[in-house]
């Protein structure tokens, strides 16, 4: 298969525009599909074994081959004379994926030199576009996958102490990788609040509003912020249902909660919502937190990392 090319891209939508631009005249397509921004991403395991856990994270215990496919075709690598990975830099799921990738391909042995990186988000592109984003694509060199093998295992540790250290660090072979580390330690909870950075951008939007549906929060939201849906609408339902709420139903829902009417829902903020954006109530220690952020695994009501927006890093806070 000399000449071919394997693209690898960072979701549907991106492979949907190259197959229509004619990519695959030349080459294959890959989707990498893996939201790494949330569930765990435990360190010390293979790419096997990973997908596993991944697997079993998004079909709630039900598969741990839903990755297996995607795998098996990276695997077949060698097939190709040239690999194009087609990531964004101002994504921070495209550039945990881009970490992921060039980690891997370092650990085989793949030399820089194979591969291609284009920074474009291209699901948002057409087709004629998505032609002048290949024409823009640049070698990968040695000191990104370095990097990229740094940052990758450092979001995998069980403690953010690895990511803070590397925000000191010379990051600039991959400019945006800087970006995705801080915006994952603000992922951490607040350390007044208890919110997440993307869990406070939920309820501002709903508090400017006075009132919105689920549906025209989130798409508020995504205009600004390369994350799935699925992950804000789950925390829209969470504020509902956790023992002291943070929202209610603005008008009353008779639709399926863990449905997609929830969409639909119109919601406004409950007053210990008001206190907890302002910062004078604690979500954490009100409703507690489960939520993984690579390697760490937040739990309880009483968690040992915070986010501290005036320090803008993550601090370890003493148990009571």
């Amino acid at each position: 298969m000399a000449g071919k090319t394997l693209h690898i891209v960072d979701g549907d939508s991106t492979g949907g525009i190259l197959k229509e631009a004619g990519f695959r005249r030349n080459g294959e397509i890959l989707v990498w599909r893996d939201a790494l921004y949330t569930g765990p991403v435990p360190a010390r395991l293979t790419l096997r074994q990973l997908s596993g856990v991944r697997s079993r994270f998004w079909t709630k215990g039900k598969s741990a081959t839903e990755l297996d496919k995607r795998d098996a075709a990276l695997a077949k690598h060698g097939r190709y004379e040239n690999i194009v990975l087609w990531f964004g830099e101002h994504c921070v799921l495209c550039q945990l994926s881009l970490m992921q990738i060039l980690s891997w391909f370092r650990e085989q042995g793949v030399a820089a030199g194979r591969l291609e990186w284009v920074r474009a988000h291209g699901g948002e592109l057409r087709p004629e576009q998505i032609v002048d984003a290949y024409s823009s694509r640049r070698p990968v060199t040695t000191a990104q996958m370095r990097l990229a093998e740094r940052a990758w295992g450092a979001f995998r540790q069980a403690s953010p102490v690895g990511m803070s250290r590397l925000l000191k660090a010379d990051l600039g072979c991959i400019p945006s990788c800087r970006g995705a580390l801080t915006r994952l330690l603000q992922e951490y909870p607040a350390n007044r609040s208890g919110l997440s950075r993307l869990e406070g951008e939920l309820l501002r939007e709903i508090r400017k509003r006075g009132r919105a549906k689920a549906a025209t929060v989130v798409g508020s939201v995504l205009v600004r912020e390369y994350v799935g849906d699925v992950l804000l609408i789950e925390m829209l339902r969470d504020f509902v249902r956790v023992s002291v709420p943070l929202l209610r139903f603005a008008d009353p829902f008779t639709g399926r909660f863990e449905s997609y009417q929830f969409n639909g829902a119109m919601l406004e903020l409950t007053e210990v919502g008001r206190r907890v954006l302002a910062g004078r109530a604690d979500d954490v220690a009100l409703n507690g937190v489960d939520r993984w952020i690579g390697g760490v695994h937040l739990e309880g009501q009483r968690v040992r990392w915070r986010w501290d927006r005036k320090a803008r890093s993550v601090v370890a806070v003493r148990r009571v």
